[in-house]
């Protein structure tokens, strides 16, 4: 395990940056894309569902992996810093699935999402608190 944890480590935060960029990116796009025309909303609709499948869920997957991997090799389940990180990375999945659902419904029956109100400070508050908790561990 020692010699695979910095690889497990660089591939958990990597998964991590295009999971929370593509979140935040995902939440800006909607924005913008419901100021367009109608007629011109449809491939961008598409583009941004594109880098839902095939960039944010996967890395959300691989973030979920690869932390449970260190989190079951390590044993931190035991761990406060880790069972109140779990609780607040849990909170940004569920506001994944928010935002696809909306965007696969506004797709699928051409209604404008609502942008989720806050989405994108609350990833970014999200964010810091796991960083925090992971790095600092301060309980």
């Amino acid at each position: 395990m020692n010699e695979l944890y910095p690889y497990i480590v660089a591939a958990h935060v990597t998964s991590v940056v295009f999971l929370v960029g593509g979140m935040l990116m995902h939440e800006r796009l909607v924005r913008e894309i419901a100021l367009l025309p109608a007629s011109n909303q449809s491939r961008m609709l598409g583009a941004v569902l594109r880098l839902d499948r095939q960039v944010i869920s996967p890395a959300l997957l691989s973030t979920w992996t690869f932390g449970l991997i260190l989190a079951f090799w390590l044993g931190w389940f035991s761990s406060p810093w880790l069972q109140v990180k779990l609780v607040v990375v849990t909170a940004l999945s569920a506001l994944h699935g928010i935002q696809s659902g909306r965007l696969r419904r506004w797709v699928r029956d051409g209604s404008a999402a609502r942008s989720t109100r806050g989405a994108g400070a609350g990833i970014v508050i999200a964010m810091a608190a796991i960083a925090l908790l992971a790095i600092v561990k301060p309980f």
